[in-house]
């Protein structure tokens, strides 16, 4: 139960997600509802993630928190994985940064519909070339860094005002009295 949702193991009849649910913060203040924010939690944010990660480096094994039941934790090396990530991209551009670049794009292109941002896509291209000259390695990095874009994970454009955050402030605490029930 990596990531909250495993099949045939609804919680409700009405599947993983309470329509009700309000998340804590702006959102809830608001009188919001985000059925789905009910299961992500930072455990199965990281339990998401690391199988990704795992799933790219791996294929898909059990390796670091893979979603896979078998053991082959040699990245690159998919034989005992029961399935792998097939996209490759051979190099054949003129430079190191025409193939970041090409390789960048196709991905951005694949895994966020071409909405990665320029901050983002220049990160991505930075850490490719510092794998190369193996490409393949490389390649496996700029996977694994769209994984953790905003862009991967919505459907919508990211817009980035380039401001800080507003600091929250701390709740007061109620003065009414507080009961609980705990079952054992």
């Amino acid at each position: 139960d990596k990531i909250g949702q495993m099949s045939h193991s609804f919680p409700t009849v009405f599947g993983f997600f309470l329509p009700e649910y309000m998340p804590d913060g702006r959102p809830g203040e608001a009188t919001l509802v985000a059925p789905e924010a009910a299961i992500m939690d930072m455990p199965k944010t990281v339990g998401f993630l690391n199988g990704m990660f795992s799933l790219v480096k791996y294929g898909l094994s059990n390796c670091n928190g893979g979603f896979g039941a078998f053991n082959g934790c040699r990245e690159g090396i998919f034989s005992r994985g029961v399935g792998h990530l097939a996209f490759s991209m051979p190099y054949n551009e003129a430079s190191d940064d025409d193939q970041a670049e090409a390789v960048v794009s196709k991905l951005s292109t694949l895994l966020t519909s071409g909405r990665l941002s320029t901050s983002n896509k220049q990160v991505i291209k930075s850490a490719y070339i510092k794998k190369l000259p193996d490409a393949n390695a490389a390649l496996r990095m700029a996977q694994q860094l769209i994984l953790t874009t905003p862009e991967f994970h919505t459907t919508n454009t990211v817009k980035l005002s380039g401001q800080k955050r507003e600091g929250t402030t701390s709740q007061q605490p109620s003065a009414k009295p507080y009961r609980a029930i705990i079952q054992i």
